[in-house]
């Protein structure tokens, strides 16, 4: 079990079995001690008691006259009296069978001289004693008239009590020691388990992440070395865990931050750690075959690899490098940069150079033509000439409108124009731009309205007029026996202003294209009706300007709805 894995447990084990190792020993040696010494004393005793008898017998002449007096004396010591003469005549304070009997098993002992003492003493078990150990005594015995052998024998009763008495008293001394020792190996433990335990505890809660933690030195030996080391350790591991969060969060944050996307593979294939724009290029599905196939190159080859591929619509280029760890490949990063803008903007570019050198080339040519028809002297009239010359002031009147729409329009792009914001009245402003346009409606039998209450807003004026110059000059150029209306409605903070015209309106698969420079709908339909194909254009950088939104609705066949969201208050600002 667990508890007996404790240290306290191993310790009062070990201090508990050197004690009793200890103290059995010296039990051992004690009660030896004891009973030599009482063994000892009784020999001495015995020899004593011997020499009395000796000179009882020798006072009076012979066994039988001192043999009473020699029985009384043995018997006060309770001692047994055996003397023997040369004759074989016992005198004895026992049976004489029982007498002669011991004198036979006497005569079988290993008899040890007494020092300092007449005599000799031998220690055996004797049937007489019912098997009891005794200790006997045997010395010669002179008198004037007989010659003979002297025992006195006693049982060792008195010394096994005294042992016995002395083994308890020791038992109680092991068994009291044995308790105190438990109880200060107890307190020993605990002493140094204690501080152990609190060490523990904080070792695993720096193990779980808290390692903001101190413990107290409570003692200058190694246990309390062991706290301040502690702390050490736990403060550098606190700020080496705090730099690495700073440096997780900071590589975090910037490989959010990235418009590339980023993958990490493991050695194995296996996808470690995305960005969120490698998770919207993947959105949930699993890795392309042409990004694993690029990763299992890199992985043989061991070199960085470059591949371009379109997916969706969209255009990607892709960069796979190994990644390196103490000069051991153990995966690879990939990084994903999403080039359909890019493509889209050299399309857009390449398309721009095309229409604008489309749109100069017209003009330029008709200029070129009817200039050198003039010079060459084709004409063969005045009346000939001034058309030839009017055709070139139109051509020209093109070319200025178009390089001029293309200035402003690079200069709204730029940011370089100002806006002159001031107070308007939406209707007032509203017919006043149809003004411009009823002589031009009246030759396409084209009917122009306003609809919508007086609302009041702020604006620039000189570009609300471009901006409705344009669309209403688009509505008349498709619109022909129709008619086009200015509505106007608002709600709390914004006016809105719809053309709506009756005209040939715009096909479904144009609609989303019309605001793009020199975009044009159908050609075949609009042949001898386009403008400079950037108007559009200009429209939504000046309602883009005024914090306003333009949007379009248009079926063909059926007319068009071009309705312009701004706010009534603006802030004056530059574009």
């Amino acid at each position: 079990m667990k508890w007996l894995q404790s240290v306290v447990i191993k310790l009062w084990g070990t201090i508990l079995l050197l004690v009793s190792v200890v103290l059995i020993a010296l039990t051992i040696l004690l009660l030896e001690f004891f009973n030599s010494f009482h063994i000892e004393q009784e020999r001495g005793h015995l020899a004593k008691l011997g020499q009395q008898v000796e000179t009882v017998f020798q006072a009076h002449d012979g066994l039988e006259e001192g043999s009473a007096t020699a029985v009384e004396i043995t018997d006060i010591y309770g001692a047994t009296l055996i003397a023997t003469t040369k004759d074989e005549t016992i005198q004895t304070n026992i049976s004489e069978e029982k007498a002669r009997r011991m004198i036979k098993e006497l005569e079988r002992q290993n008899w040890k001289a007494v020092d300092g003492e007449e005599g000799e003493t031998a220690i055996g078990n004797y049937e007489v004693f019912n098997g009891k150990a005794a200790l006997a005594y045997r010395a010669p015995l002179v008198t004037s008239s007989e010659a003979g052998t002297t025992y006195l024998i006693e049982e060792l009763t008195n010394i096994e009590q005294a042992n016995e008495g002395a083994r308890q008293i020791i038992q109680l001394c092991v068994l009291l020691a044995i308790i105190g020792t438990t109880v200060f190996a107890f307190f020993l433990s605990t002493r140094i388990t204690a501080p152990l335990r609190t060490i523990r505890q904080a070792v695993v809660e720096a193990g779980e992440g808290k390692f903001d933690q101190s413990l107290t030195q409570r003692s200058r030996d190694e246990i309390g070395d062991l706290a301040l080391a502690f702390n050490e350790m736990s403060s550098q591991l606190n700020q080496y865990v705090t730099d690495l969060d700073k440096e997780r969060h900071l590589l975090s944050s910037i490989l959010r931050c990235m418009a590339d996307g980023v993958l990490t593979f493991s050695d194995s294939g296996e996808l470690l750690a995305t960005n969120p724009p490698a998770e919207d290029f993947l959105a949930g599905a699993p890795v392309p075959e042409e990004l694993i196939d690029l990763f299992k190159t890199v992985m043989r080859t061991e070199t960085e690899m470059t591949v371009s591929f379109e997916r969706e619509g969209r255009y990607y280029i892709i960069i796979v490098s190994p990644l390196l760890e103490h000069e051991e490949q153990i995966g690879a990063v990939a990084v994903l940069r999403d080039m359909t803008e890019a493509q889209q903007l050299e399309k857009m570019r390449a398309d721009f150079v095309a229409n604008v050198s489309h749109e100069l080339r017209t003009p330029l040519v008709m200029l070129q033509g009817y200039s050198e028809a003039i010079v060459d002297g084709m004409t063969e009239s005045d009346e000939a000439t001034k058309e030839f010359a009017s055709v070139i002031y139109d051509e020209s009147q093109r070319l200025s409108r178009l390089v001029n729409d293309l200035l402003d329009l690079a200069r709204m792009e730029a940011g370089h124009q100002e806006l002159r914001i001031e107070p308007m009245e939406a209707v007032p402003f509203a017919k006043r731009m149809i003004k411009k346009f009823k002589q031009m409606g009246r030759d396409k039998r084209v009917s122009f309205d306003v609809v919508g209450p007086n609302v009041e807003f702020e604006a620039d004026p000189d570009q609300m007029e471009q901006v409705l110059t344009n669309l209403l000059g688009n509505a008349l150029r498709y619109t022909e026996d129709g008619q086009i209306e200015i509505n106007i409605t608002e709600d709390r903070e914004n006016i809105f202003l719809s053309v709506i015209d009756s005209g040939t309106g715009i096909p479904e698969e144009d609609v989303p294209f019309v605001f793009d420079r020199f975009y044009k709908a159908d050609k075949a339909r609009t042949r001898g009706k386009t403008g400079t194909g950037i108007g559009l254009a200009i429209v939504v950088n000046v309602v883009r300007s005024h914090e306003g939104e333009v949007e379009v609705e248009s079926q063909l066949g059926e007319g068009s709805t071009f309705r312009i969201r701004l706010p009534k208050k603006q802030r004056k600002r530059t574009l």
